[in-house]
């Protein structure tokens, strides 16, 4: 008894080989988990630190500037002169002299303008300072005694007055002539000094 096999020849069953991708996309997943995670910390800890700094700026107080001084680049040539040369010749200046009576008399004696003329009142001490009536006869006298001394050539000449109030002399009375003689006739300098300024002695007498 015979067999016969077909000429066709019989197929074998093939396997096809498969990628298992499911771990590969866990670890995708994972890993855009992780990122969008530290993303959004970050942001959050951007957002902090600017909002410290906001916060910061605006408990800080405000930065003085500085006022700017025209003169600071400025060349000043002084002139070569001596201290003590320019000194000494201010002191050899008549000065004008307000004594413990109230009168304004130059150095030498030259009497100017007694208060006591202006107002009897003067001839009582001690003064008031704050009294506003003696204060305003003290500024009638002074400003009828700025008028010869203003006018005076040597002190017209140099635009400087040197003054000289007895002690007694209450020194807001003192400034206040300076004030009215510089600004009524324009002296650039005025050099206050006080001191005991004697009344000088009567002409031909031996004192008062």
């Amino acid at each position: 008894m015979g067999m016969s096999l077909g000429g066709g020849g019989s197929k074998l069953p093939t396997t096809m080989a498969e990628i298992n991708v499911t771990p590969l996309v866990d670890v995708m997943l994972v890993l855009l988990i992780i990122f969008m995670v530290t993303a959004t910390a970050e942001t959050v800890r951007a957002e902090q630190e600017l909002e410290q700094q906001r916060v910061e700026r605006e408990l800080e107080p405000p930065k003085k500037e500085e006022p700017k001084n025209p003169l600071k680049d400025v060349n000043v040539a002084l002139p070569n002169t001596k201290v003590k040369e320019v000194l000494e010749n201010q002191a050899k200046e008549q000065r004008v002299v307000l004594d413990r009576d109230l009168v304004f008399r130059y150095d030498d004696g030259n009497p100017i303008l007694d208060c006591k003329t202006i107002d009897p009142r003067f001839a009582k001490k001690p003064w008031d300072a704050d009294d506003p009536s003696l204060m305003a006869a003290f500024e009638i006298c002074a400003t009828k005694a700025a008028g010869p001394i203003g006018n005076n050539v040597a002190i017209k000449d140099k635009q400087r007055v040197n003054f000289a109030a007895d002690r007694s002399v209450p020194f807001g009375w003192a400034s206040q002539f300076l004030a009215i003689i510089s600004t009524q006739y324009g002296l650039k300098q005025v050099n206050i000094v006080v001191t005991n300024a004697e009344t000088p002695p009567a002409p031909g007498g031996a004192g008062q």
